[in-house]
């Protein structure tokens, strides 16, 4: 794709809504259920009145002016393509040579650059020769297209003749700028030589800058011009098989002047060798290309002066250096640039991008050093941050990988001993931060520490059929899989870019659509500032599950923020990052027992913020992760947004499917809630009028969905996500049921939760209610115990509320035309009598397990008091006979 300014994404601004919202309270008003638009905001309404729970009130929805407009610069920087037709330096290819080991019919594209507007003819020559120098007349070229200006506005595209052989393409009245040769190779014989190149009428070579050759094994020779003066020179390209690593796909053995630089060092993704600094003349630059098959393969590849750092500052790889293998799987994570970790170092400062690894995945780390010399090694180490002592990793080094390269400096080549060696990241180790350090054979340390991440891995559970490929590159991370065709379609997979964004979607249908771009896993804003993946692996450091993780990213985001008027940014990284949070700071507040002060906190921030900037910071350390929206009611508020994220290790709450201790556990579904959404709000409602909300919580679906009902009587209502299809930079207008992902019936007619035991556990956030259903008569309890569970956290006082059974299939009590219908409610407010053990009444009962925040009902939240925010506890539920 050509690199195009990218035109303004700018939602369409919300319509406004006729009807008023009804409610049935004063309280619920207060809560947002009657529909501030802002939908988690929380009004100063006066309480002087003091109105009764009963009293109907009437508000209009109040519209927010603006939708977040996503900018221009951080959408850029997210859309960026692999490689861009940039109009090229002093550094280009004038010829190609491709040798191929098989016969068959193969397609090939190149990029070429007429530098001259003076419309002269511009020739294009193919041959296809003999091992000899004969031409062979049995291999064809067809479909043969010359396109000028590919991509912009004035492109032009010619159709030449079927040949064979050998033939030149004339071009008469050519333009200034980029033009694309593409044909079909018919090669009935192996072993047959492709040659390419481009001149205009005076005989002066074009600028060949990048060839896509076939997907076929091949040796490439290319003649590479240095104008002007010396230069450094760089191989980029890439080489795709499909990820898997029992596949690979790779560039070898290249070489300079008949002088071997490198070996393999990538597999099945960029690739970026630096040739060092060439004299100004024609230099022979020889590569092989190879896949484990080539249905589906794809290579490409092309020679520039420009270096994958930022202002051209790395013209060679560190002596110990990450190379990045397909099948780690992070490569669009911005730490990565062609292939090589581009900005690593010893420490985690601003500047330094440590490259990410996926658990259970194979990394590649280049070592360089004089004393390696074919017959000893170098020594590889990998060293926890958490605890500063090795880890015990499988690492090889495959014979290829032991060499003898170099690197061309000051003009001549200079030898250089190089091992690549594998290092395997067990599919069990600890989330965080990593070292990888290198000695010589007699103990001598090689160059500095290099730091890396370690992040979970959500691709064994699409090979476990837990998930679908398509949600995978949704929720999660979706990353180029066969190449990228410049100018031409993507992929076999499209290479979609939907893990890139998040969606509100406000109100009932036609929706109010808000996009949110994560930065989950590339910089959208200062450059210089950490980003969401350093964040996220800092808050997670040791932990080992997906749900530990969470827990730790849900109270960080708890934490930073503090609750007021909406941000609502489209860029949600903006405000998250956009006052230098250290990550040390991050992993102190993502444990409990600290808190990040009401100055220090961002402000302006509700539901809107919450929810996206959880789903990203999860993306980013490999959780899946989406933002759910409501139409009304769950949490407590009025429309509201919160996360969910993919936790495989259920279940995580006990209860049973029915009423028997041998039914199936509920908690079944690994789409988890975690709503980081302060309940307290501003501070400005006391407590009594919050009961009913439950945010800042972390639960089931079902469970999540059931607390709104027995705490007010209502249901939820319009509670959705994004398909695994909508388009991010799609149209927002007219957006209704059929484009979205229900999921209201997860949270409204979701199992319910059985006590028929003792020993269920479950987790709780600060605000959470979690509800179960228990049965005098079938347990034969004479009360229900709650407590916390050993090592499973101690900030919060988990205490019990029990109410009536109410059927949520009966019949409402409430039911006005206009109106959401309302059951009787079983557990209209915090309990006089709370404890940790609570009598069973007889009958059916809701058991109601909460934090007790022991401030009288009249009491406001102490906004200044930050020590619990997204706290969360494991407790255990006990029968009482």
């Amino acid at each position: 794709m050509l690199d195009n300014s990218i035109s303004s994404t700018h939602v369409t601004p919300r319509r406004a809504r006729g009807t008023a919202r009804h409610g049935h309270a004063l309280a619920l008003l207060l809560l947002g259920a009657l529909g501030p638009a802002a939908g988690c905001s929380d009004d100063e309404l006066a309480l002087e009145n003091e109105l009764a729970l009963e009293t109907p009130v009437e508000a209009a929805a109040q519209e927010l002016t603006s939708i977040p407009t996503i900018p221009d610069e951080a959408l850029q920087k997210t859309l960026a393509p692999l490689r861009a037709l940039e109009v090229p330096g002093r550094v280009y290819m004038k010829s190609v040579e491709e040798t191929f080991a098989g016969s068959g019919t193969f397609s090939q594209v190149v990029h070429v650059y007429q530098p001259d507007a003076n419309g002269e003819t511009i020739r294009f020559e193919l041959a296809a020769k003999t091992s000899t120098g004969q031409v062979d007349t049995s291999h064809g070229f067809q479909s043969v297209k010359v396109t000028s200006r590919p991509g912009e506005s004035d492109e032009i595209q010619q159709t030449q003749p079927n040949s064979s052989g050998q033939r030149v393409y004339d071009v008469p009245g050519s333009r200034q700028g980029w033009y694309r040769f593409e044909l079909t190779y018919v090669a009935p014989n192996a072993g047959r030589t492709l040659s390419f190149r481009a001149y205009d009428a005076s005989g002066n070579s074009l600028k060949i800058v990048w060839v896509d050759p076939p997907s076929a094994a091949a040796q490439v020779r290319a003649k590479v011009a240095v104008d002007a003066s010396a230069s450094p020179v760089f191989l980029k390209g890439g080489a795709y098989r499909n990820t898997d690593p029992s596949q690979f796909a790779y560039a070898d053995n290249v070489k300079v002047n008949g002088n071997l630089l490198y070996r393999r060092g990538f597999d099945q993704g960029q690739y970026n060798f630096p040739l060092g600094q060439l004299n100004a003349a024609e230099h022979t630059l020889e590569f092989s290309l190879a896949a484990s098959a080539y249905d589906p393969a794809k290579f490409w590849f092309g020679v520039s002066e420009k270096s994958f750092a930022r202002a051209a500052a790395k013209a060679s790889w560190d002596r110990v250096q990450f190379l990045y293998q397909g099948a780690m799987r992070t490569g669009d994570y911005d730490a990565w640039s062609e292939g090589v970790a581009f900005a690593q170092g010893a420490t985690v400062v601003n500047g330094v991008r440590p490259p990410p690894v996926r658990r259970g995945t194979t990394f590649s780390v280049a070592v360089e050093d004089s004393s390696l010399n074919g017959t000893q090694n170098a020594t590889v180490r990998i060293i926890s941050d958490a605890t500063g002592a090795e880890v015990s990793w499988a690492k090889s080094l495959p014979a290829e990988g032991d060499y003898r390269g170099g690197i061309f400096a000051n003009g001549a080549f200079s030898s250089r001993n190089r091992e690549h060696w594998r290092v395997t990241v067990p599919s069990d180790a600890p989330v965080g931060r990593y070292y990888a350090r290198a000695f010589t054979p007699w103990g001598a340390r090689i160059g500095q520490d290099v730091v890396f991440y370690v992040i979970h891995n959500p691709y064994p559970l699409v090979a476990s059929g837990a998930i679908s490929k398509a949600e995978l590159e949704t929720y999660g991370y979706d990353e180029d899989e066969d190449g990228v065709n410049l100018n031409g379609g993507y992929g076999s997979d499209q290479d979609n870019i939907r893990d890139h964004f998040t969606v509100l979607y406000e109100w009932s249908p036609p929706y109010d659509v808000q996009r949110k771009l994560t930065g989950a896993f590339r910089r959208t804003t200062d450059e210089s500032k950490f980003s969401f993946l350093d964040h996220a692996v800092a808050a997670a450091q040791g932990t080992t599950s997906e749900i530990e993780t969470m827990r730790r990213l849900y109270r960080l985001v708890t934490q930073r923020y503090r609750y007021s008027q909406p941000t609502n940014q489209g860029d949600v990284s903006n405000i998250f990052l956009g006052d230098g949070l250290d990550p040390a700071e991050s992993l102190q507040y993502a444990k409990p027992n600290s808190q990040l002060s009401w100055e220090d906190g961002i402000g302006g921030v509700q539901c809107y913020d919450y929810a996206p900037v959880l789903a990203s910071i999860a993306r980013s350390a490999g959780v899946l992760s989406r933002v759910v929206s409501s139409d009304g009611n769950l949490g407590g508020w009025g429309n509201h947004f919160f996360t969910e994220a993919y936790i495989p290790s259920v279940p995580h709450h006990g209860g049973k499917t029915q009423n028997s201790s041998s039914a199936p556990n509920s908690d079944t579904v690994p789409w988890y809630v975690f709503d980081a959404t302060n309940p307290d709000a501003s501070g400005s409602v006391p407590y009594q009028y919050l009961w009913e909300r439950y945010s800042e919580a972390i639960a089931p679906q079902a469970q999540y969905g059931k607390a709104v009902f027995v705490l007010s009587g209502y249901k939820p209502r319009g509670t959705t996500t994004n398909t695994v299809t909508w388009d991010p930079l799609g149209p927002t207008d007219d957006i209704g049921a059929d484009d979205v992902l229900s999921l209201q019936a997860a949270y409204e007619s979701g199992p319910d939760f059985w006590l028929t035991q003792s020993g269920v556990t479950g987790i709780l956030g600060r605000g959470e209610k979690d509800v179960y259903r228990i049965s005098k008569a079938t347990t034969g309890a004479r009360a229900v115990s709650v407590s916390t569970v050993p090592g499973g956290g101690n900030t919060l006082q988990p205490v019990l509320c029990v109410g009536p059974y109410v059927d949520p299939n009966g019949p409402p009590a409430e039911d006005e035309p206009g109106m959401s219908p309302r059951w009787n409610v079983s557990v209209p407010a915090r309990c006089a009598d709370r404890a940790t053990t609570y009598p069973l009444p007889e009958g059916e009962s809701y058991v109601v397990v909460f934090h007790d925040h022991g401030q009288p009902d009249d009491a406001y939240p102490d906004s200044e008091d930050r020590m619990k925010l997204g706290d969360s506890v494991q407790y255990v539920l006990n029968l009482q006979y």
